[in-house]
């Protein structure tokens, strides 16, 4: 079965997208499989690849007490993921339904590689489910 990504409009040369997976499913070697397949380099990922990633860099969901002890880790990571998408790589977030680190991660990414922030929300997620003035702050502060 072909992974369902949700390949965002960015500046290349590299690509960013998100995925939809459970979070506390681990990935399945076929999951993997088809993600190497569509040409995923990189996976930003809250569930456990198994032993077997399929040549795919599976990079930890940054994880805390508290969403401040997060923020810094998750910048860190977006600077990162911008990076990796200038340098050409197939980077993927991994998002869950009930929460919106993963399109905030993606924004973030997409505000790093030049995009206003307004415009990158709406790439991710034309619902808007991440907080609009924590984008705002990111970008004022970095």
């Amino acid at each position: 079965m072909a992974p369902a990504l949700h390949v965002i409009a960015g500046p290349g040369p590299g690509q960013l997208a998100t995925m939809a997976h459970p979070v506390h499913e681990p990935w399945t070697p076929q999951e993997l499989g088809a993600l190497a397949k569509a040409g995923v380099e990189v996976l930003v990922s809250s569930a456990e690849p198994g032993p077997d990633t399929a040549g795919i860099e599976v990079v930890p969901f940054p994880s805390a007490d508290s969403t401040a002890q997060e923020a810094g880790p998750v910048v860190a990571l977006a600077i990162r993921l911008a990076r990796e998408v200038r340098a050409g790589r197939f980077v993927v977030t991994q998002s869950a339904p009930d929460n919106g680190r993963s399109t905030l991660l993606a924004t973030m990414t997409l505000a790093l590689l030049g995009i206003r922030p307004g415009e990158a929300l709406r790439r991710i997620s034309p619902s808007g489910e991440v907080t609009p003035d924590w984008l705002h702050d990111f970008v004022a502060n970095n």
